[in-house]
Protein backbone atom coordinates (compact mmCIF):
# COMPACT_ATOMS: atom_id res chain seq x y z
CA UNK A 1 0.00 0.00 0.00
CA UNK A 2 1.23 3.42 -0.87
CA UNK A 3 2.00 5.54 2.18
CA UNK A 4 1.43 9.25 2.10
CA UNK A 5 4.61 10.99 3.19
CA UNK A 6 5.28 14.69 3.43
CA UNK A 7 8.27 16.36 1.83
CA UNK A 8 9.10 19.74 3.30
CA UNK A 9 12.13 21.62 2.05
CA UNK A 10 14.90 21.84 4.61
CA UNK A 11 15.12 25.59 4.21
CA UNK A 12 11.40 25.94 4.92
CA UNK A 13 11.72 23.85 8.06
CA UNK A 14 14.65 25.95 9.25
CA UNK A 15 12.88 29.20 8.52
CA UNK A 16 9.73 28.16 10.34
CA UNK A 17 11.49 26.72 13.38
CA UNK A 18 13.67 29.79 13.68
CA UNK A 19 10.63 31.80 14.71
CA UNK A 20 9.66 29.48 17.56
CA UNK A 21 12.62 28.73 19.89
CA UNK A 22 12.15 31.94 21.87
CA UNK A 23 8.86 30.51 23.09
CA UNK A 24 10.49 27.21 24.03
CA UNK A 25 13.37 28.93 25.82
CA UNK A 26 11.37 31.57 27.66
CA UNK A 27 8.13 29.75 28.41
CA UNK A 28 7.31 26.49 30.15
CA UNK A 29 5.55 23.72 28.29
CA UNK A 30 1.88 24.58 27.87
CA UNK A 31 2.52 28.27 28.48
CA UNK A 32 -0.20 29.35 26.03
CA UNK A 33 -3.03 28.33 28.36
CA UNK A 34 -5.77 30.79 27.44
CA UNK A 35 -7.78 29.71 30.50
CA UNK A 36 -5.04 30.68 32.98
CA UNK A 37 -5.79 33.52 35.38
CA UNK A 38 -4.20 36.73 34.16
CA UNK A 39 -3.56 35.38 30.64
CA UNK A 40 -2.48 38.12 28.23
CA UNK A 41 -3.51 37.83 24.61
CA UNK A 42 -0.97 38.70 21.89
CA UNK A 43 -1.41 41.94 19.98
CA UNK A 44 -1.95 41.16 16.30
CA UNK A 45 -3.21 44.60 15.34
CA UNK A 46 -2.73 45.27 11.63
CA UNK A 47 -2.49 41.53 10.85
CA UNK A 48 -4.98 39.50 8.80
CA UNK A 49 -5.65 35.77 9.01
CA UNK A 50 -7.76 33.72 6.61
CA UNK A 51 -10.01 30.84 7.68
CA UNK A 52 -12.39 28.44 5.93
CA UNK A 53 -14.78 25.73 7.17
CA UNK A 54 -17.87 23.78 6.16
CA UNK A 55 -21.11 23.24 8.03
CA UNK A 56 -24.63 24.40 8.71
CA UNK A 57 -25.91 27.94 9.19
CA UNK A 58 -25.92 27.25 12.93
CA UNK A 59 -22.25 26.34 12.80
CA UNK A 60 -21.53 29.47 10.80
CA UNK A 61 -23.28 31.65 13.38
CA UNK A 62 -21.42 30.11 16.32
CA UNK A 63 -18.05 30.12 14.53
CA UNK A 64 -18.46 33.76 13.53
CA UNK A 65 -19.09 34.69 17.16
CA UNK A 66 -15.83 32.98 18.19
CA UNK A 67 -13.96 34.72 15.37
CA UNK A 68 -15.26 38.09 16.54
CA UNK A 69 -14.25 37.26 20.11
CA UNK A 70 -10.69 36.44 19.02
CA UNK A 71 -10.55 39.63 16.94
CA UNK A 72 -11.59 41.67 19.98
CA UNK A 73 -8.95 40.07 22.17
CA UNK A 74 -6.01 40.25 19.73
CA UNK A 75 -6.79 43.13 17.35
CA UNK A 76 -6.44 40.83 14.34
CA UNK A 77 -8.73 40.83 11.30
CA UNK A 78 -9.96 37.40 10.17
CA UNK A 79 -11.26 36.98 6.64
CA UNK A 80 -13.42 33.86 6.56
CA UNK A 81 -15.45 31.71 4.18
CA UNK A 82 -17.79 28.83 4.85
CA UNK A 83 -19.66 26.40 2.62
CA UNK A 84 -21.89 23.36 2.77
CA UNK A 85 -20.04 20.05 2.91
CA UNK A 86 -20.15 19.41 -0.85
CA UNK A 87 -19.22 22.89 -2.05
CA UNK A 88 -16.42 23.10 0.50
CA UNK A 89 -14.33 20.39 -1.14
CA UNK A 90 -14.90 21.80 -4.62
CA UNK A 91 -13.65 25.16 -3.41
CA UNK A 92 -10.81 23.58 -1.45
CA UNK A 93 -9.51 21.71 -4.49
CA UNK A 94 -9.73 24.81 -6.66
CA UNK A 95 -7.81 26.88 -4.09
CA UNK A 96 -5.29 24.09 -3.65
CA UNK A 97 -4.61 24.04 -7.39
CA UNK A 98 -4.22 27.82 -7.41
CA UNK A 99 -2.06 27.89 -4.27
CA UNK A 100 -4.53 30.17 -2.51
CA UNK A 101 -5.72 28.09 0.43
CA UNK A 102 -6.47 30.04 3.64
CA UNK A 103 -4.08 30.08 6.60
CA UNK A 104 -6.41 27.85 8.64
CA UNK A 105 -8.89 25.38 7.23
CA UNK A 106 -11.20 22.68 8.47
CA UNK A 107 -10.06 19.19 7.47
CA UNK A 108 -11.69 15.78 7.79
CA UNK A 109 -10.49 12.20 8.15
CA UNK A 110 -9.56 12.46 4.48
CA UNK A 111 -6.50 14.50 5.46
CA UNK A 112 -4.17 11.96 3.81
CA UNK A 113 -5.54 13.02 0.40
CA UNK A 114 -4.46 16.60 1.06
CA UNK A 115 -1.37 15.83 3.09
CA UNK A 116 1.01 18.07 1.11
CA UNK A 117 -1.15 21.10 1.87
CA UNK A 118 -0.93 20.62 5.65
CA UNK A 119 1.70 22.06 7.98
CA UNK A 120 2.51 19.57 10.78
CA UNK A 121 1.82 21.10 14.18
CA UNK A 122 4.53 19.28 16.13
CA UNK A 123 6.83 22.27 16.55
CA UNK A 124 4.00 24.48 17.81
CA UNK A 125 2.93 21.81 20.27
CA UNK A 126 6.51 21.21 21.44
CA UNK A 127 7.03 24.94 22.02
CA UNK A 128 3.71 25.30 23.87
CA UNK A 129 2.23 27.74 21.36
CA UNK A 130 -0.51 25.15 20.92
CA UNK A 131 -1.18 24.04 24.47
CA UNK A 132 -1.96 20.31 24.72
CA UNK A 133 -1.55 19.91 28.49
CA UNK A 134 -5.31 19.27 28.83
CA UNK A 135 -5.41 16.94 25.81
CA UNK A 136 -4.61 13.28 26.37
CA UNK A 137 -2.27 11.29 24.13
CA UNK A 138 -5.24 9.25 22.92
CA UNK A 139 -7.09 12.38 21.85
CA UNK A 140 -4.06 13.84 20.09
CA UNK A 141 -3.55 10.53 18.29
CA UNK A 142 -6.89 10.98 16.49
CA UNK A 143 -5.28 13.51 14.12
CA UNK A 144 -1.74 12.15 14.07
CA UNK A 145 -0.17 10.43 11.08
CA UNK A 146 0.93 7.19 12.72
CA UNK A 147 3.45 6.53 9.94
CA UNK A 148 5.71 9.42 10.96
CA UNK A 149 4.20 11.15 14.01
CA UNK A 150 3.08 14.31 12.21
CA UNK A 151 0.19 16.00 13.99
CA UNK A 152 -1.97 17.07 11.05
CA UNK A 153 -4.40 19.23 13.02
CA UNK A 154 -6.21 19.61 16.33
CA UNK A 155 -9.51 17.76 16.46
CA UNK A 156 -12.66 19.76 17.06
CA UNK A 157 -15.06 16.85 16.98
CA UNK A 158 -14.68 13.33 18.34
CA UNK A 159 -16.86 10.27 18.85
CA UNK A 160 -16.46 6.68 19.96
CA UNK A 161 -18.23 3.35 19.68
CA UNK A 162 -19.89 2.39 22.95
CA UNK A 163 -23.08 0.90 24.41
CA UNK A 164 -26.32 2.58 25.42
CA UNK A 165 -28.40 0.87 28.07
CA UNK A 166 -31.69 1.28 29.95
CA UNK A 167 -30.99 1.29 33.72
CA UNK A 168 -34.68 0.65 34.48
CA UNK A 169 -34.57 -2.75 32.76
CA UNK A 170 -31.36 -3.65 34.57
CA UNK A 171 -33.07 -2.74 37.86
CA UNK A 172 -36.20 -4.67 36.97
CA UNK A 173 -34.14 -7.79 36.22
CA UNK A 174 -31.83 -7.43 39.23
CA UNK A 175 -28.76 -7.01 37.03
CA UNK A 176 -25.82 -4.78 37.96
CA UNK A 177 -25.11 -1.83 35.68
CA UNK A 178 -22.10 -2.01 33.34
CA UNK A 179 -18.88 -0.70 34.84
CA UNK A 180 -15.98 1.02 33.10
CA UNK A 181 -14.13 -2.28 32.94
CA UNK A 182 -16.90 -4.88 32.70
CA UNK A 183 -15.97 -8.11 30.93
CA UNK A 184 -17.48 -10.13 28.12
CA UNK A 185 -18.44 -12.78 30.65
CA UNK A 186 -20.34 -10.17 32.67
CA UNK A 187 -21.94 -8.80 29.50
CA UNK A 188 -23.14 -12.27 28.44
CA UNK A 189 -24.45 -13.12 31.91
CA UNK A 190 -26.35 -9.82 32.19
CA UNK A 191 -27.82 -10.13 28.70
CA UNK A 192 -28.94 -13.73 29.27
CA UNK A 193 -30.64 -12.80 32.56
CA UNK A 194 -32.45 -9.86 30.96
CA UNK A 195 -33.68 -11.99 28.06
CA UNK A 196 -34.85 -14.72 30.43
CA UNK A 197 -36.81 -12.27 32.58
CA UNK A 198 -38.25 -10.01 29.86
CA UNK A 199 -38.76 -12.48 27.04
CA UNK A 200 -37.14 -10.03 24.59
CA UNK A 201 -33.64 -9.87 23.13
CA UNK A 202 -31.54 -7.96 25.64
CA UNK A 203 -29.58 -6.33 22.83
CA UNK A 204 -30.71 -5.54 19.31
CA UNK A 205 -28.09 -3.54 17.43
CA UNK A 206 -24.39 -4.45 17.28
CA UNK A 207 -21.48 -3.51 15.04
CA UNK A 208 -20.01 -6.98 14.84
CA UNK A 209 -16.90 -5.95 12.93
CA UNK A 210 -16.05 -3.21 15.44
CA UNK A 211 -16.43 -5.63 18.33
CA UNK A 212 -14.26 -8.23 16.62
CA UNK A 213 -11.49 -5.75 15.82
CA UNK A 214 -11.68 -4.39 19.38
CA UNK A 215 -11.54 -7.90 20.82
CA UNK A 216 -8.31 -8.55 18.87
CA UNK A 217 -6.78 -5.50 20.59
CA UNK A 218 -8.05 -6.68 23.98
CA UNK A 219 -6.89 -10.27 23.54
CA UNK A 220 -3.30 -9.44 22.58
CA UNK A 221 -2.03 -6.33 24.34
CA UNK A 222 -0.44 -3.85 21.98
CA UNK A 223 -1.93 -5.43 18.85
CA UNK A 224 -4.53 -4.10 16.43
CA UNK A 225 -6.28 -5.82 13.58
CA UNK A 226 -4.56 -3.31 11.24
CA UNK A 227 -1.22 -1.62 11.77
CA UNK A 228 -1.45 1.90 13.17
CA UNK A 229 -0.48 3.47 9.82
CA UNK A 230 -2.81 1.21 7.82
CA UNK A 231 0.09 -0.32 5.92
CA UNK A 232 -0.59 -3.95 6.86
CA UNK A 233 -2.36 -6.29 9.25
CA UNK A 234 -0.97 -6.16 12.77
CA UNK A 235 -2.25 -9.05 14.86
CA UNK A 236 0.09 -11.71 13.42
CA UNK A 237 -2.55 -13.92 11.84
CA UNK A 238 -3.50 -15.85 14.99
CA UNK A 239 -7.26 -16.16 14.56
CA UNK A 240 -7.93 -17.50 18.07
CA UNK A 241 -9.27 -14.15 19.29
CA UNK A 242 -11.50 -13.72 16.23
CA UNK A 243 -12.95 -17.20 16.72
CA UNK A 244 -13.65 -16.60 20.42
CA UNK A 245 -15.65 -13.41 19.97
CA UNK A 246 -17.46 -14.74 16.88
CA UNK A 247 -18.46 -17.83 18.86
CA UNK A 248 -19.82 -15.77 21.76
CA UNK A 249 -21.81 -13.33 19.64
CA UNK A 250 -23.30 -15.94 17.31
CA UNK A 251 -24.29 -18.19 20.21
CA UNK A 252 -26.00 -15.28 21.96
CA UNK A 253 -27.89 -14.58 18.75
CA UNK A 254 -28.95 -18.21 18.46
CA UNK A 255 -30.17 -18.10 22.06
CA UNK A 256 -32.31 -15.04 21.30
CA UNK A 257 -30.24 -12.84 23.62
CA UNK A 258 -29.07 -10.75 20.66
CA UNK A 259 -31.75 -9.89 18.10
CA UNK A 260 -31.55 -12.17 15.07
CA UNK A 261 -31.21 -10.97 11.49
CA UNK A 262 -34.96 -10.48 11.20
CA UNK A 263 -34.88 -8.04 14.12
CA UNK A 264 -31.77 -6.33 12.81
CA UNK A 265 -33.26 -5.89 9.33
CA UNK A 266 -36.44 -4.48 10.85
CA UNK A 267 -34.45 -1.80 12.66
CA UNK A 268 -32.00 -1.18 9.82
CA UNK A 269 -29.69 1.80 10.17
CA UNK A 270 -32.28 4.06 11.82
CA UNK A 271 -30.97 4.36 15.36
CA UNK A 272 -34.17 6.08 16.48
CA UNK A 273 -36.19 2.98 15.53
CA UNK A 274 -34.22 0.69 17.81
CA UNK A 275 -36.22 -1.33 20.33
CA UNK A 276 -34.34 0.26 23.23
CA UNK A 277 -36.20 3.53 22.54
CA UNK A 278 -39.53 1.84 23.27
CA UNK A 279 -38.38 -0.16 26.28
CA UNK A 280 -38.29 -3.51 24.44
CA UNK A 281 -34.51 -3.96 24.59
CA UNK A 282 -31.96 -3.17 27.28
CA UNK A 283 -28.79 -2.44 25.29
CA UNK A 284 -27.55 -1.41 21.86
CA UNK A 285 -24.20 -0.49 20.37
CA UNK A 286 -23.85 2.94 18.75
CA UNK A 287 -21.56 5.86 18.05
CA UNK A 288 -21.56 8.38 20.88
CA UNK A 289 -22.76 11.15 18.57
CA UNK A 290 -25.97 9.12 17.94
CA UNK A 291 -26.87 9.12 21.63
CA UNK A 292 -28.63 12.50 21.57
CA UNK A 293 -31.06 11.51 18.80
CA UNK A 294 -31.74 8.12 20.41
CA UNK A 295 -32.27 9.70 23.84
CA UNK A 296 -34.74 12.21 22.42
CA UNK A 297 -36.97 9.41 21.10
CA UNK A 298 -36.57 7.34 24.27
CA UNK A 299 -37.53 10.35 26.40
CA UNK A 300 -40.82 10.61 24.52
CA UNK A 301 -41.56 7.14 25.90
CA UNK A 302 -40.47 8.05 29.42
CA UNK A 303 -37.15 6.23 29.10
CA UNK A 304 -33.80 7.56 30.32
CA UNK A 305 -30.68 5.97 28.85
CA UNK A 306 -27.05 5.80 29.94
CA UNK A 307 -23.76 5.06 28.14
CA UNK A 308 -21.29 2.25 28.87
CA UNK A 309 -17.93 1.20 27.51
CA UNK A 310 -17.40 -1.92 25.41
CA UNK A 311 -16.83 -5.08 27.48
CA UNK A 312 -13.23 -6.33 27.89
CA UNK A 313 -11.62 -9.75 27.83
CA UNK A 314 -10.36 -9.17 31.39
CA UNK A 315 -11.22 -6.37 33.81
CA UNK A 316 -7.60 -5.27 34.10
CA UNK A 317 -6.76 -5.81 30.42
CA UNK A 318 -6.74 -3.42 27.45
CA UNK A 319 -10.00 -1.61 26.67
CA UNK A 320 -9.72 -2.07 22.92
CA UNK A 321 -11.48 1.29 22.59
CA UNK A 322 -10.59 4.48 20.81
CA UNK A 323 -11.85 7.92 19.99
CA UNK A 324 -11.98 9.19 16.43
CA UNK A 325 -11.90 12.69 15.06
CA UNK A 326 -14.58 13.64 12.58
CA UNK A 327 -12.83 16.91 11.70
CA UNK A 328 -9.94 19.14 12.71
CA UNK A 329 -8.38 22.56 12.22
CA UNK A 330 -5.17 22.53 10.16
CA UNK A 331 -2.63 25.09 8.97
CA UNK A 332 -1.83 25.59 5.29
CA UNK A 333 1.73 24.48 4.56
CA UNK A 334 2.40 27.63 2.50
CA UNK A 335 0.86 30.06 4.96
CA UNK A 336 2.98 33.08 5.83
CA UNK A 337 1.16 33.41 9.18
CA UNK A 338 1.82 30.00 10.72
CA UNK A 339 2.48 31.22 14.28
CA UNK A 340 -0.65 33.37 14.28
CA UNK A 341 -2.60 30.48 12.77
CA UNK A 342 -1.33 28.21 15.54
CA UNK A 343 -2.38 30.73 18.18
CA UNK A 344 -5.86 30.97 16.64
CA UNK A 345 -6.23 27.17 16.65
CA UNK A 346 -5.04 27.15 20.27
CA UNK A 347 -7.78 29.65 21.17
CA UNK A 348 -10.48 27.94 19.13
CA UNK A 349 -9.82 24.48 20.57
CA UNK A 350 -8.77 25.30 24.14
CA UNK A 351 -10.58 28.44 25.26
CA UNK A 352 -13.44 27.68 27.65
CA UNK A 353 -14.98 31.04 26.76
CA UNK A 354 -14.90 30.19 23.04
CA UNK A 355 -16.27 26.70 23.58
CA UNK A 356 -19.12 28.01 25.71
CA UNK A 357 -20.20 29.58 22.43
CA UNK A 358 -19.42 26.57 20.23
CA UNK A 359 -21.09 24.09 22.64
CA UNK A 360 -19.37 21.08 20.99
CA UNK A 361 -21.50 21.56 17.87
CA UNK A 362 -18.66 20.07 15.81
CA UNK A 363 -18.35 17.13 18.18
CA UNK A 364 -17.05 16.49 21.67
CA UNK A 365 -14.07 18.65 22.59
CA UNK A 366 -10.80 16.80 23.18
CA UNK A 367 -9.76 19.30 25.87
CA UNK A 368 -10.63 17.95 29.32
CA UNK A 369 -10.69 21.44 30.88
CA UNK A 370 -13.26 22.54 28.31
CA UNK A 371 -15.37 19.43 28.88
CA UNK A 372 -15.29 19.78 32.65
CA UNK A 373 -16.32 23.43 32.38
CA UNK A 374 -19.21 22.67 30.03
CA UNK A 375 -20.45 19.91 32.30
CA UNK A 376 -20.20 22.15 35.38
CA UNK A 377 -21.96 25.06 33.65
CA UNK A 378 -24.79 22.91 32.28
CA UNK A 379 -25.51 20.35 35.00
CA UNK A 380 -29.06 19.75 33.76
CA UNK A 381 -27.99 18.77 30.23
CA UNK A 382 -27.79 15.12 31.20
CA UNK A 383 -27.63 13.68 27.69
CA UNK A 384 -24.75 15.78 26.39
CA UNK A 385 -22.95 15.49 29.71
CA UNK A 386 -23.22 11.72 29.40
CA UNK A 387 -21.56 11.92 25.98
CA UNK A 388 -18.86 14.29 27.22
CA UNK A 389 -18.06 12.03 30.16
CA UNK A 390 -17.84 8.93 27.97
CA UNK A 391 -15.46 10.52 25.46
CA UNK A 392 -13.32 11.88 28.29
CA UNK A 393 -13.25 8.45 29.94
CA UNK A 394 -12.24 6.56 26.80
CA UNK A 395 -9.58 9.16 26.06
CA UNK A 396 -8.08 8.46 29.49
CA UNK A 397 -7.60 4.72 28.83
CA UNK A 398 -3.86 4.10 28.42
CA UNK A 399 -4.25 1.82 25.40
CA UNK A 400 -6.57 4.19 23.50
CA UNK A 401 -3.60 6.18 22.19
CA UNK A 402 -2.21 3.02 20.60
CA UNK A 403 -5.53 1.78 19.25
CA UNK A 404 -6.42 4.23 16.51
CA UNK A 405 -5.29 2.47 13.36
CA UNK A 406 -5.78 4.06 9.98
CA UNK A 407 -8.41 2.33 7.88
CA UNK A 408 -6.80 1.04 4.70
CA UNK A 409 -8.55 1.07 1.35
CA UNK A 410 -9.24 -2.66 1.61
CA UNK A 411 -11.07 -2.25 4.94
CA UNK A 412 -14.57 -1.70 3.56
CA UNK A 413 -14.55 -4.92 1.53
CA UNK A 414 -12.90 -6.92 4.33
CA UNK A 415 -15.51 -5.68 6.80
CA UNK A 416 -18.37 -6.51 4.45
CA UNK A 417 -17.30 -10.12 3.96
CA UNK A 418 -16.72 -10.48 7.71
CA UNK A 419 -20.33 -9.51 8.40
CA UNK A 420 -22.13 -10.95 5.41
CA UNK A 421 -20.17 -14.12 4.72
CA UNK A 422 -18.58 -15.34 7.92
CA UNK A 423 -20.69 -14.10 10.85
CA UNK A 424 -23.92 -14.81 9.01
CA UNK A 425 -22.47 -18.05 7.66
CA UNK A 426 -21.63 -19.23 11.17
CA UNK A 427 -25.11 -18.29 12.39
CA UNK A 428 -26.79 -20.24 9.60
CA UNK A 429 -24.59 -23.32 10.09
CA UNK A 430 -22.34 -22.98 7.07
CA UNK A 431 -19.26 -23.56 9.24
CA UNK A 432 -18.73 -26.38 11.71
CA UNK A 433 -17.10 -24.08 14.25
CA UNK A 434 -16.22 -20.46 14.90
CA UNK A 435 -12.57 -21.34 14.43
CA UNK A 436 -13.28 -22.63 10.93
CA UNK A 437 -15.18 -19.43 10.10
CA UNK A 438 -12.39 -17.28 11.54
CA UNK A 439 -9.72 -19.09 9.53
CA UNK A 440 -11.76 -18.80 6.33
CA UNK A 441 -12.28 -15.07 6.98
CA UNK A 442 -8.57 -14.50 7.55
CA UNK A 443 -7.70 -16.30 4.30
CA UNK A 444 -10.12 -14.14 2.30
CA UNK A 445 -9.03 -10.95 4.08
CA UNK A 446 -5.47 -11.57 2.88
CA UNK A 447 -6.70 -12.16 -0.66
CA UNK A 448 -8.65 -8.91 -0.60
CA UNK A 449 -5.62 -7.08 0.75
CA UNK A 450 -3.41 -8.46 -2.02
CA UNK A 451 -5.92 -7.33 -4.64
CA UNK A 452 -5.78 -3.75 -3.41
CA UNK A 453 -2.01 -3.88 -3.10
CA UNK A 454 -1.79 -4.93 -6.74
CA UNK A 455 -3.82 -1.91 -7.75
Amino acid sequence: MKKVLSLILAIAIFATMAMVPAFAEEKAEGWNNVNAEGYTYPDYSGKTLTFMWWGSDTRAKLTTQVIELYEQKTGIKIDYQYYDGTTYWTQFQAMMAAGTLPDVFQMGNNWATYYDTIQPLNEYIDSGLIDTTAISAAMLATTTNQANGDVTGISNGTNARCFAYNPAIFDECGVAYPTDNWTWDEFAAAARTITEKTGNPAITTLEYQTLIYSYVSQYTEGANFYAMDGSDFDFGGDTTSIAKIMDLLVNLMKEGVIGDYGVQNEIGTNIEADWIATGDAAMIMLSSNQFQALSNVAAENGISLKLATLPRVTADGPSGMLVRSSQQLSIYANSEQKEIAADFINFFENSIEANEILQCERGVSINSDVLNALIADHPDDTVNNEIYAMINLIGSFPDAANNSPAEPTANEEITNVLKQTYIQGLFYGKYASAQEAADAFWAEAQQIWAKYEAN
